[in-house]
């Protein structure tokens, strides 16, 4: 399963399908069927200028992240999820999932820290240790391998405290999903999303000029939108 899962993550990327138009156009070139290569040529070229124009990037991306709340209210825990960059300087300093978990720890809006994720949480949970949350007011949950597994898994640990109402943190393209997933765990949750990558696109001057950062943006939000029909189809959201 997890090889057909990368392998499936992997031709989601708008790069791989240009290769692969541009292959089938090198095919029909050998099979000497000009037109046809020349569509499949053209097609190529088309869909990697438009995947990493910023205005495509921006525009599948406002699919996925919902308007920030006025106010973030008070709650039982903070659930951090791991994926995301793990800073190198003070985590307070940053806007990463880490520094947003930790700045909303210390401003107090609630008393338990639960990290989760196999990738991260325990480094997570390390470097909130350093960072002055008490062990008796954090919890890791170092199992999960996806958001299912994370909501899942960090549901029963919060039930465990008679817990149910969460601060989630993770980024603003993930929120949609992960958000609907500890919903369906019975977790009310209040979207707390880290800051991403993408503030440089937000200011793009040049909608339809071509840019690597949109190019990965477009990745992430085909693959974003891929997992959100598998969720569905599962009914794990």
């Amino acid at each position: 399963m997890a090889v057909v899962e990368y392998i499936v993550s992997r031709a989601l990327h708008p790069a791989v399908q240009a290769l692969l138009l541009a292959l089938l156009a090198g095919a029909f070139v050998v099979a000497r069927r000009p037109r046809l290569a020349l569509a499949g040529g053209v097609v190529a070229v088309a869909w990697i200028w438009l995947a990493s124009s910023p205005a495509v990037a921006l525009r599948l991306r406002g699919g996925l992240v919902s308007e920030a709340a006025p106010a973030t209210p008070r709650a039982d825990a903070i659930v951090v999820l791991g994926g995301g960059v793990i800073p190198a300087g003070a985590w307070a300093l940053t806007d990463s999932r880490a520094g947003t978990g930790l700045s909303l720890w210390r401003e107090g809006y609630a008393p338990l820290m639960l990290v989760s994720g196999s990738d991260q949480a325990r480094t997570l949970a390390a470097g909130y240790a350093l960072s002055g949350i008490p062990p008796a007011d954090l919890r890791v949950e170092a199992t999960s391998r996806n958001t299912h597994e994370n909501a899942r898994n960090t549901a029963a640990l919060l039930r465990a405290d008679g817990l149910d109402d969460i601060l989630l943190v993770t980024s603003p393209i993930h929120m949609r999903r992960a958000a609907a997933s500890f919903r369906h765990e019975g977790i009310h949750v209040s979207p707390a999303p880290a800051a991403d990558d993408d503030r440089g696109l937000l200011m793009a001057s040049a909608a339809w000029l071509p840019r690597r950062e949109a190019l990965t943006l477009t990745a992430r939000c085909l693959r974003e939108y891929a997992a959100l029909w598998v969720y569905a189809r599962r009914g794990w959201i």
